[in-house]
């Protein structure tokens, strides 16, 4: 994310353990630049996203929008191309944002999941939105953006060839992928939806798919309701980015991580870059 900000500078806040970085990123439209502080978290879990989350918005009372970049597991969909999540893939929480799906009430033979996280930001959701129509006339601003990752080792797109064919719960068979029209040879698609976190590191396809079909989950990851709740909290709005690094299973690895670490950072640029920086009349 730090490679995404032109001229980037540490800096230290008193008696707030966060690190931080500053830059900008500038307004399309050309009425200035926009003013970007980046921290990053000290563990995984949503309890530190949300003690994080709360040292930044203290320390910084000014901020109106908290965007949670990074990776996440994809739930796979093989028998429906417009929910199929696949390595590489850019996840943007929708109007439901993110479900906790951990927090759980527990009775004689059943579980049922409580959870009440708020939804992302409504400024956010009509960015992307422009963003979304931008992209049907061929417009993909983070793609450009991608640039500026070449001086930084291991974040080029790894071959298709190391998309590791998955497991579905109950099959031992390989699933291929389906034929998609939308999607271009080498790129990303950018899919909109459901993200489910919870406090679990999750390697089981079973739970997986389950979150999928019941929830209409599209990613897994383990921070967005800790940024949900620490920004609702101080009364300010958030938006979750997430680049798919595995498929939440037994096949987990690291040869997706980079870049898919990198496509967020580039498509959280171009979110900002939609805004307009000057003072609304």
């Amino acid at each position: 994310m730090q490679a995404m900000l032109d001229n980037p500078h540490q800096r230290f806040i008193k008696d707030d353990p966060n690190d931080y970085v500053f830059g900008t990123v500038p307004a399309r439209d050309g009425s200035g630049k926009h003013n970007v502080v980046v921290t990053l978290l000290k563990k995984m879990g949503n309890n530190s996203a949300s003690s994080a989350a709360t040292h930044l918005l203290r320390s910084f009372p000014n901020i109106s929008d908290v965007l949670m970049v990074g990776i996440a597991g994809g739930c796979p969909h093989p028998s429906d191309p417009e929910k199929h999540v696949r390595l590489g893939d850019l996840v943007v929480s929708d109007k439901k944002g993110v479900i906790q799906f951990d927090n759980l009430k527990l009775s004689q033979g059943k579980a049922e999941i409580r959870d009440t996280s708020a939804p992302p930001s409504a400024a956010m959701i009509g960015r992307l939105n422009i963003l979304e129509s931008e992209e049907l006339a061929g417009k993909r601003p983070w793609e450009e953006h991608l640039s500026r990752l070449r001086l930084l080792t291991g974040y080029d797109r790894p071959h298709d060839d190391t998309d590791p064919s998955f497991l579905m719960a109950g099959k031992k068979e390989p699933i291929k992928h389906p034929a998609d029209s939308k999607r271009r040879p080498g790129f990303p698609r950018v899919i909109r939806g459901l993200v489910g976190a919870s406090n679990i590191l999750l390697k089981n396809p079973k739970i997986r798919d389950g979150l999928s079909d019941q929830l209409g989950v599209r990613a897994v990851e383990m921070e967005a309701s800790g940024i949900a709740d620490g920004t609702w909290v101080d009364g300010k709005n958030y938006l979750l980015i997430r680049g798919i690094s595995d498929y939440c299973d037994t096949g987990k690895g690291d040869v997706w991580q980079c870049y898919a670490a990198g496509m967020p950072a580039a498509f959280a640029r171009a979110v900002l870059e939609s805004f307009s920086a000057a003072p609304v009349a």
